[in-house]
């Protein structure tokens, strides 16, 4: 489990720092209406904020974790929660062919989709983790 975590957190502040530093937008910043590229702008910093923190929070859990048992438990139940909302937008939108003439939205992943739906199959294995975990916890 705590190597699944600080992985996890590792992962996380990756994912961060590109909303942060504003990676996604480079090939739109010129296209997009100002309105459009500075609410980008806000969500992309407010996300990474967001991010950060529950990468620190990971790195918390991860050094005791039975005391964060019940945090660590209700990660599980929102990785069902993320992983269900990852496979929704998967199969309803097709950001392949929505993002392809803005690479930088797609994070230069030409599989967009593809990888939703591997992020999305990995949250529903962390829950099960967590689950086996807190199983074992109990014994």
């Amino acid at each position: 489990m705590r190597i699944f975590l600080t992985i996890l957190a590792m992962y996380l502040i990756g994912d961060g720092a590109i909303h942060l530093l504003n990676i996604r937008l480079g090939s739109v910043i010129n296209i997009w209406p100002v309105s459009a590229v500075s609410y980008a702008v806000l969500l992309d910093s407010i996300y990474a904020s967001f991010v950060f923190l529950i990468a620190a929070l990971i790195l918390v859990a991860q050094a005791d974790l039975k005391k964060y048992k019940s945090l660590i438990l209700v990660s599980g139940i929102w990785a069902i929660f993320h992983g269900t909302l990852l496979l929704y937008l998967n199969s309803t939108q097709n950001f392949g062919n929505d993002f392809f003439n803005h690479p930088s939205l797609l994070v230069w992943i030409p599989f967009y989709n593809q990888y939703l739906f591997f992020e999305a199959l990995l949250s529903f294995v962390y829950a099960v983790v967590v689950f086996i975990w807190n199983k074992d916890i109990k014994q």
